[in-house]
């Protein structure tokens, strides 16, 4: 049994299959409830009898805070098979440069037994480049990529940032 979604502006390109568990692209649902509804069915009855192995390769531009938050309890639900005995590796891939996607893996790395490889793909200059962004909400300054603020004005958030300068890579 396998699960093919097709990617959309907000949502990832999903393939699972017997041994193997791919996301692609932006995970930013507006309902992650109603998105994640198949997801979760297939993953709840791929871990009661799982591959020998299984590839989890994750591959994530942007993820927000819920899907964050669903995808670590997805990946816990793994990591209860891993303990079991089950052989498995996550492949979490990032753009290079895009230090909150690479965090992300980081975190969910120390939250779980299963090994982690961290693969970077190159980007493109214009992906590459850098802007530093006050939060007008917290104060806090950060940098972001320019692939990373386009993604904020597209879902409406750029009056919540303060655009202070491009650093070019």
């Amino acid at each position: 049994m396998s699960l093919t979604i097709e990617k959309t502006s907000d949502t990832p390109y999903i393939h699972f299959e017997k041994g193997l568990v791919k996301m692609e692209g932006q995970l930013m649902p507006e309902n992650i409830l109603v998105f994640f509804k198949s997801v979760d069915k297939w993953i709840n009855n791929y871990i009661l009898k799982p591959a020998d192995f299984t590839k989890i390769d994750l591959d994530f531009s942007y993820l927000n805070s819920c899907s964050t938050k669903h995808i670590c309890d997805t990946l816990k639900l793994f990591n209860k098979k891993y303990q079991e005995g089950f052989d498995m590796k996550i492949y979490w891939t990032y753009d290079e440069g895009d230090d909150t996607v690479q965090e992300i893996g980081t975190d969910l790395e120390s939250m779980l037994e299963i090994p982690f490889e961290f693969v970077v793909k190159e980007t493109l200059i214009k992906e590459r480049t850098r802007l530093k962004v006050k939060n007008k909400l917290t104060g806090k300054v950060g940098e972001i990529s320019l692939k990373y603020w386009e993604t904020i004005k597209r879902n409406g958030h750029e009056r919540d940032f303060e655009l202070l300068e491009k650093i070019k890579p």
